[in-house]
């Protein structure tokens, strides 16, 4: 027991980070609120397409739910230290075309009309209790509890608020008594890019990226994307010229800056890192797009994001206060 309590209290540490990068305040947000809870236990039932899963977790978890506040996606993480966790992401209404998530019937949906049906066969179905008003539009298992966190802000960003064009500045969060969690765990604002750090990025064609990864702490040279508009900094491993050792397991790094043409140093920082591959497919492909149009004498895009897709890992580093 005192093993689970020492996990709990090291993922309670790994939640408060990403809550302070993301600069998510105490108390409920003005468009979503992220729910963190301490269960005893814990079942969930949920239908994907047509077939039905059951996750049981019967030792202690974290419960993380990130909402709209309007009811129309939702994000649900099941953060347990010894058993893989889930995290799943839903949207309320479900369009008819998707079917109906109820019973298949002998048809399948072929014509406008089957389509109208089968969505009115599943809105009484909701009505009657029988069947929740959700559709899960992402669901994963992981093996390691930190990545499912990582992967719970991850996917509610891009499946979540991409879709209302809100941010993360725009939620809060709250705790429930069971997990005895204080908001001063939770530095308040994610650490930003200042003035002369933006000025390095935009005047340096590379950087040098010391990975967690690497027992040797040898730095790389990594030519990299920065998002002005975001404030977003991409680095990819893929390929021949640039591999960076075990990249999907990279959580930190150490960059170093210089001045494009120069070998003078403009600025560095050490980063957080989060990990982006081609199980996250819409996402890596937008982020591939920026990269590759940052690549010279590229004659075709697409073949160039295909072979990423299958090789290679995006690195997007979150620079520390």
């Amino acid at each position: 027991m005192l093993r689970t309590e020492t996990a709990i209290q090291e993922l309670k540490v790994h939640i408060a980070r990403r809550l302070s990068e993301y600069g998510i305040r105490p108390g409920k947000g003005q468009a979503g609120t992220v729910e963190i809870s301490l269960l005893p236990a814990a079942e969930r039932i949920f239908k994907a397409h047509w077939t039905g899963y059951r996750i049981v977790y019967p030792n202690p978890l974290i419960f993380m739910r990130a909402s709209l506040n309007d009811g129309s996606f939702w994000s649900e993480g099941y953060i347990s230290p010894d058993q893989p966790s889930w995290v799943l992401v839903f949207r309320k209404d479900p369009h008819p075309v998707r079917g109906t998530g109820g019973a298949r019937p002998d048809d399948k949906f072929a014509s406008d009309e089957s389509v109208e049906t089968a969505h009115a066969f599943r809105q009484e179905q909701v009505e009657e209790g029988l069947v929740p008003d959700e559709e899960v539009i992402r669901y994963e298992d992981f093996d390691l509890a930190t990545d499912a966190i990582d992967q719970l802000f991850n996917y509610t960003s891009f499946y979540s608020l991409k879709a209302v064009s809100t941010s993360w500045e725009d939620f809060g969060y709250v705790t429930d008594e069971d997990i005895e969690w204080s908001d001063q765990e939770v530095p308040v604002e994610r650490p930003a890019i200042d003035d002369a750090m933006e000025e390095s990025l935009k005047k340096s064609d590379i950087l040098w990226l010391t990975p967690d990864t690497d027992p040797m702490r040898r730095p790389l040279a990594c030519w990299f994307v920065y998002n002005n508009k975001d404030k977003r900094i991409f680095v990819l491993s893929g390929e021949p010229q640039q591999l960076i050792p075990y990249a999907a397991n990279v959580r930190s790094a150490h960059v170093v800056l210089r001045w494009k043409g120069r070998d003078a140093r403009m600025a560095e920082f050490d980063a957080d890192v989060r990990t982006i591959t081609a199980a996250d497919k819409e996402e890596f492909e937008e982020i591939a797009r920026q990269l590759v149009s940052e690549r010279e004498s590229v004659r075709d895009p697409d073949e160039h994001v295909a072979s990423w897709m299958r090789d290679g890992v995006i690195l997007e580093l979150i620079p520390r206060a």
